[in-house]
């Protein structure tokens, strides 16, 4: 059937073979009909794959093969119960793939089964292991935060849906949609797709009442629906033209891929005479590849499609054409913040530029989700936004469309309850969409990495004033709803236990919607260090940090990196001294001494000594040194000036690689030469308190500048303010380069 769920009738891959349904009444051993169902699955006939396989199963053919490809063929018909049912004994034989991991997980969700879903996930992505990608699905915590604040939306089914599949709807005017259905009230001989037996679908429009309902479906006058598949259209501000999406065809025939695939492709129609005609290809129609799911901007500047072409991120994908004086340029993806790895399809614009679309790559609670992408200033679509239920459930939900005020609309959806297979509902929007963000984490017992069972956890601010506090349920698992752009601290307290803490920032949340912090409690004894490194310049926690602890009696060194919050622990021996070393390429190492000297058990927080802000190192990029004063005339640092040239000493000793020089500056007032000079004496006074504090002499220069590099407009002549004058006067390293 023509464009459907991603792991059923969407696009996937967005195409569908033009055979008729035969009764395939093969007889003989297991091994013909998984011949036979082989060949119909490589058709795309998974109907008639069913049979096939099931015949061979119930003759004792229960092997991998069978199993796998009667699962995928549930999976892809929607029929997510029966395919649990064959991936549940698919993931049990030992050379089973990552990918039937995935997909158990997904028939699980689907199914409603988030916690088992969840189990199966994580047992995928360990499996998989890719470098940086999540180690935990949450898919539970997604579950409990998509059916927040259900009561926003007011849904219900529409008076047109039959027993067949009834989808996809667009907005012919202000009062009657255009809509998808395989009804196929044709007199004659009836013709049905191999994919799921159904009719073959066209395109129908119906009446939209006062009430939100659709009545009176007629098919669309004109050329429009043919003798193939006919689905998800667009139609123009001015109604003039639709753009709908076919089963390639080219002088009545179809046009197949090598494999013998008949693609999807989008057309185009003019409204002439009271009728659709003039039926014409879109310019990157492409036999190989699917192009469909047609979807206009309001000013009909950009058209949207969804395509397997090659060069996706996956799947199948969103992509744009902009309208260059009369033809469309490249199609240009919509990229990572709405094309997942898996299926993106049905988008809409609504009247304010906003993308909604259908996926089943990005978090949500089964199969594909409706999610929201709102334009960003610089013209691409912010991070995509899962609208929750009711308007998403376990099973497929797509094709939304909402009006120009932003109230009332359609979806479809293959949820039960229904008449039949995909069906329309109407919404009701009662107040905008708002996200919500999560951080959830596991606290573990360190002795035996077990959960910890109702203990307190609190969620304090950076300040440290605490804003929730919660204890863990039977799994040992905690939630708190936090907001965009804040750094948090998560803390855990329990008996017999050091307090247990992590941090994090929310300033990339949008992207992850749910974050994730376990912590770990150690017993309340012997000596344990921990740190958290900060970025200098702006919000948030440093992560992959190498974190070095040397003793400095046995130069036994220990080692590890800092987590997603920055967060880094160490357990230490008393009557010790240590040397910590914090390294990352491309910021300013730090290096600090910590004592457990007459120190018997406790907590050594080593934020309270140090400031662990971390600066990148720009070459080229001037750092103030803030206290380098001198009296007048003078060339002797004060005792002030001197601590603040110690400190850069010992910061240029523990990055070792680095060349620096120091400027000294003057403003424009005065004479210029005497400036000059000056300045050079007062570097030199710099330069030597460097040297005397180890810094090796090619390593580092000082220069006197004088008034000749002013920061602002106040060069000799000007009328300034002292405060602008002042700016001028300061005294800034610069790396210059780094030794081989």
């Amino acid at each position: 059937m023509l464009v459907r769920r991603a792991t059923r009738k969407l696009l996937a891959p967005l195409a569908v073979l033009l055979v008729m349904q035969t009764a395939a009444a093969a007889q003989g051993s297991a091994d013909a009909r998984i011949r036979l169902g082989d060949k119909s699955y490589e058709q795309m006939a998974y109907a008639e794959a069913i049979e096939h396989y099931e015949v061979a199963a119930d003759k004792g053919a229960v092997n991998e093969h069978v199993t796998k490809r009667l699962a995928d063929c549930y999976l892809r018909l929607g029929n997510t119960e029966e395919a649990e049912k064959w991936y549940a004994i698919t993931v049990k034989f030992l050379n089973r793939e990552p990918q039937d991991l995935y997909n158990y997980a997904q028939a699980l969700k689907s199914n409603g089964k988030y916690k088992e879903a969840e189990e199966w996930m994580d047992q995928y992505l360990l499996t998989t292991m890719r470098e940086g990608a999540p180690r935990r699905s949450n898919i539970s915590d997604f579950a409990k935060k998509f059916m927040y604040d259900i009561d926003r939306w007011e849904v219900r089914a529409v008076s047109t849906n039959t027993a067949v599949s009834d989808f996809g709807t667009t907005w012919l005017d202000d009062d009657r949609v255009i809509f998808a259905s395989a009804r196929n009230e044709r007199v004659g001989v009836q013709r049905t797709a191999a994919w799921n037996a159904q009719p073959f679908l066209d395109l129908y429009f119906a009446q939209r009442t006062e009430a939100g309902d659709l009545v009176n479906a007629t098919a669309l006058e004109g050329n429009v629906n043919s003798k193939l598949h006919e689905g998800p259209a667009v139609v123009s501000q001015d109604v003039s033209t639709i753009w709908f999406t076919r089963n390639n065809l080219f002088k009545g025939k179809a046009q197949k891929s090598n494999n013998g695939i008949a693609r999807l492709a989008i057309y185009k129609a003019e409204w002439i005479n009271k009728e659709w005609s003039t039926t014409e290809q879109f310019l990157y129609n492409n036999s190989e590849c699917s192009v469909g799911h047609p979807a206009l901007s309001r000013d009909g500047k950009r058209l949207y499609f969804v395509s397997d072409m090659p060069g996706g991120n996956g799947g199948t994908d969103i992509y744009m054409c902009r309208d260059q004086g009369g033809q469309w340029g490249a199609p240009e993806n919509l990229g990572p913040a709405i094309n997942s790895p898996y299926n993106e399809a049905f988008p809409f614009i609504d009247s304010n530029g906003t993308l909604w679309f259908a996926s089943n790559g990005h978090p949500g609670l089964g199969g594909l989700d409706v999610y929201q992408a709102k334009p960003g200033s610089d013209g691409r679509f912010m991070v995509a936004v899962n609208v929750g239920a009711p308007v998403n459930g376990p099973k497929d939900d797509f094709a939304f469309i909402i009006d120009s005020k932003g109230e009332r609309g359609f979806f479809s959806s293959n949820r039960p309850g229904g008449k039949g297979d995909d069906d329309i509902y109407s919404f009701v929007l009662k107040r905008p969409l708002e996200d919500r963000f999560l951080c959830t984490g596991f606290v573990i017992d360190d002795e035996d990495e077990s959960p910890v069972i109702d203990v307190e956890v609190q969620l304090l601010a950076a300040d440290g004033t605490v804003i929730e506090s919660t204890t863990t349920d039977t799994y040992g698992k905690y939630t708190f709803t936090v907001e965009k752009d804040k750094e948090y601290v998560v803390k855990a307290r329990m008996k017999g236990r050091y307090d247990g803490e992590q941090h994090l920032s929310t300033e990339r949340i949008a992207e992850q919607q749910i974050m994730a912090r376990d912590i770990h409690m150690v017993p309340e004894a012997g000596i344990w260090l921990r740190g958290v490194a900060r970025y200098a310049d702006h919000l948030g926690f440093v992560q992959g940090m190498k974190v070095s602890l040397v003793n400095i009696t046995t130069l036994f060194t220990e080692t590890e990196m800092t987590g997603e919050g920055g967060d880094f622990d160490f357990r230490l021996t008393p009557n010790e001294e240590y040397e910590v070393l914090i390294e990352k390429q491309g910021f300013w190492r730090m290096s600090m001494p910590v004592t457990t000297v007459g120190v018997k058990q406790g907590i050594i927080d080593l934020n309270e000594a140090y400031e662990l802000d971390f600066e990148p190192i720009g070459v080229g990029t001037a750092v103030p040194l803030k206290h380098q004063r001198w009296a007048q005339n003078s060339s002797a640092p004060d005792p002030k000036a001197k601590a603040e040239l110690e400190q850069l000493a010992e910061r240029l000793m523990t990055n070792p690689t680095l060349i620096v020089e120091v400027g000294v500056h003057s403003d424009s007032r005065g004479d210029a030469d005497a400036a000059l000079k000056l300045d050079q004496k007062r570097a030199n006074a710099i330069l030597d308190v460097l040297r005397s504090r180890g810094v090796a002499k090619e390593r580092i220069s000082a220069k006197g500048y004088g008034a000749t590099h002013p920061v602002n407009h106040c060069v000799a002549g000007v009328q300034c303010s002292e405060e602008e004058h002042a700016a001028n006067r300061r005294v800034e390293y610069v790396v210059t380069g780094v030794l081989e």
